[in-house]
């Protein structure tokens, strides 16, 4: 089972379309690297499940290469393909998660 959330461009895809977006998002990655992972129906960025910049980090490369028209597709956990909200809704548990986390600190800063 694999602890992670990823996301395929589909191959044939044009590359010079995907290689912006997905440098802006991941910096290390060279034009070689996107290249082979898209034709090698790899995941072309991927990350822990419980790592809430990288799962917001999925979303906006979803959302920006659907902009482009290109149908990327996501997975999650057991590298099963997923809808998009799902990791969506998981970035909102996330985001209420770290709220609730700061609001106790902060009252228990208030209490001390």
């Amino acid at each position: 089972m694999s602890d992670t959330v990823g996301i395929k461009i589909p191959k044939g895809t044009p590359i010079a379309k995907c290689v912006q977006i997905v440098r802006k998002i991941e910096p290390s990655l060279s034009i070689s690297d996107i290249n082979s992972r898209i034709n090698n129906d790899e995941y072309v960025l991927s990350y822990d499940y419980t790592d809430d910049d990288g799962i917001k980090n999925i979303i906006k490369c979803y959302e920006q290469l659907a902009k482009l028209g290109i149908k990327p597709r996501v997975f999650e956990l057991d590298d099963e393909e997923c809808d998009i909200e799902i990791i969506k809704n998981l970035d909102n548990m996330y985001d209420e998660i770290s709220d609730e986390i700061d609001a106790e600190i902060e009252a228990e800063d208030e209490d001390d």
